[in-house]
């Protein structure tokens, strides 16, 4: 709850700076896809990829500048096993909530754009064990980079490919392993809706 009422707060202050700085386009994209892990553990337990959900505002000035805000959510489900080896298995799930910040440059010609960014990303995430009371939670800030390419339509509608690296260490207290990696990289395909 406390990610969405960021997202929304900053959502607010990037179109809030629309008149004054006299914007040149805003956008707003909304993507699906899956999320490639980047730690052995992660994958091991729940097989390296899951489904993600993004939507961001975008922001783009006169200049070939702009800031992205958005919301995103992963959703991940796997199978824990003791690590002495025994034959038994945990249903586990993974759930993490994120507000990616970023400032892009943007190139392109008439039908393509193409938008390379880097950033923070604001990350809430909750692994929970199903048939044992175990939870393992927390919040972190990490740096994010972005690539992203829109193709046009129609007039205000596009296409839209994101690529996103993401790096969260959880730091002590996970069951799963010692400082695990619950990032990665994203890969997002959707659509763009030009607002002007």
């Amino acid at each position: 709850m406390r990610a969405r009422r960021l997202a929304a707060g900053l959502a607010a202050v990037v179109l809030g700076l629309a008149g004054p700085a006299r914007a040149q386009e805003i956008s707003l994209s909304l993507a699906a896809g899956s999320v490639f892990a980047a730690d052995a553990a992660y994958r091991q337990v729940y097989g390296g990829s899951g489904l993600a959900l993004e939507g961001n505002i975008w922001f783009k000035l006169k200049v070939p500048l702009g800031v992205a805000v958005g919301l995103g959510r992963l959703a991940d489900d796997g199978f824990a096993v003791p690590m002495d080896g025994g034959e038994e298995e945990y249903p586990v799930e993974f759930r993490r909530t994120s507000v990616p910040l970023v400032v892009f440059y943007q190139v392109g010609g008439k039908a393509i754009d193409v938008r390379f960014g880097a950033g923070l990303g604001i990350h809430s995430y909750r692994e929970s064990w199903e048939t044992v009371d175990l939870v393992h939670e927390g919040h972190k800030v990490s740096f994010r980079l972005v690539l992203a390419a829109t193709y046009a339509l129609l007039d205000r509608l596009s296409l839209l490919c994101s690529v996103s690296y993401d790096s969260i260490r959880t730091g002590a207290g996970s069951p799963l392993a010692e400082n695990a990696d619950v990032g990665g990289v994203q890969l997002l395909g959707g659509l763009s809706f030009r607002i002007f």
